[in-house]
Formats: structure tokens, sequence, C-alpha cells
């Protein structure tokens, strides 16, 4: 048995190889995001949810990947968050998030990274490695403050 009082409840999701997660408590909704939002919207990195006009964080192009294409071509969905200012952001996932427990034990932070590290490091903070069956299971934890920073559109 466990104590309840020692995990945390984070949204996991799946962006290309890597398990990325978000503290429930800072995730707002998940939205079944199809491609009747416009496209125009969406290749200039907005989607509109109902009255809300919200900034897509392209976590694909800051790894690196096919970004902004992806989603408009795909449908998806949509993890809604926003940032320490209240600002709106939805980060485009392949497969609906699952809400994982992770014992607070098992989360680590992260060296702070330099400007010469790769994309994923600039994207987190922390990480938690599990035991999973025959393998581990590693998921990042990410720093919406810092994606934000690093957003194409942040700038605009």
């Amino acid at each position: 048995m466990y104590d309840e009082s020692q995990t945390g409840k984070f949204i996991v999701f799946k962006i290309a190889d890597y398990l990325l997660a978000l503290p429930i408590s800072d995730v707002l909704k998940v939205v079944n995001f199809s491609s009747a939002n416009s496209k125009k919207l969406t290749t200039m990195g907005l989607v509109q949810i109902g009255k809300y006009m919200i900034k897509v964080l392209d976590l694909h192009e800051q790894l690196g990947l096919d970004g902004l294409h992806h989603c408009v071509d795909n449908p998806s969905f949509m993890v809604v968050t926003h940032d320490s200012q209240g600002e709106l952001y939805g980060i485009s996932v392949d497969e609906p998030p699952d809400i994982v427990e992770l014992p607070l034990l098992t989360i680590r932070s992260l060296p702070k990274s330099s400007s010469h590290s790769k994309p994923m490091m600039q994207m987190v903070s922390h990480v938690a490695v599990l035991p999973h069956k025959e393998d581990i299971k590693t998921i990042f934890l990410l720093d919406l403050n810092r994606n934000v920073e690093r957003s194409p559109s942040h700038n605009l």
C-alpha cells in the first residue's frame, strides 16, 4: 500500500517517442481536435476552441519533427493548458492522453540546460523513471514557461 499524499497526478501524452507530462492541475481540458478547425488558423499556430483563441505550442516542431503540417493533416487531441500569466496554450497530441499517478520520489529535477543542449532538454524540467514490466518507463515533465519562451509565435 502507498501513501496517496506522496503521489502526484499528471496528464501523460506521447510526442514522437517521448512520454511527456503536465501536472493535472495545469491542464484545463483535453479536446478532440478535428480538421473542422480552420486550416489557416492552424498553420498560423492558433486554434479556436469555443469562444477562445488558443496559441498552439508545436512540440513536434520544437523537437525537429514535422510540426503544424502534421497537426493539420491528421485529426488529433488538444491538451489545453495555461502559463503562469494565465495565457491559454494548446498542445497537439496524436493519441488521447492518460491520467497517471506518479510517486513523487521517482521525480528528479534535471540540470539547467545550456543553449547548446538537445531540444528535448530545453522543454522539460523534471523526469520520472519508473520500472515497467521488464523495461524502464521514462516520463519527462514539461516546463510550460520554457516552451512558451521558445515558441516562435511568442515573439510576435
